[in-house]
């Protein structure tokens, strides 16, 4: 995890919401469409699987580091995930 992940998770940890404008420029932001969990085969969490904005066909996000309690957005271990 990159330091500017590490101060985005302990800034999100502590309830503050975010808008992409706030974000460092550093962490890349997407948007996952038509998104749900799926069951870990290898772990005992859920994540996220979804088509992304940039390409047809699904993705998995296997490292969620924090989800909002409203599932608007989630911070994973690859970008800063926008949930549509």
């Amino acid at each position: 995890m990159t330091p500017e992940m590490q101060r985005l998770l302990e800034r999100l940890q502590t309830g503050w919401r975010p808008r992409s404008d706030e974000i460092d420029m550093r962490i890349s932001q997407r948007r996952l469409f038509d998104w749900s969990f799926a069951p870990s085969f290898s772990r005992p969490e859920a994540v996220l699987i979804g088509r992304p904005e940039s390409r047809q066909g699904l993705v998995r996000i296997d490292e969620i580091l924090w989800i909002d309690t409203e599932l608007r957005w989630a911070l994973c271990e690859d970008n800063f995930w926008w949930l549509d």
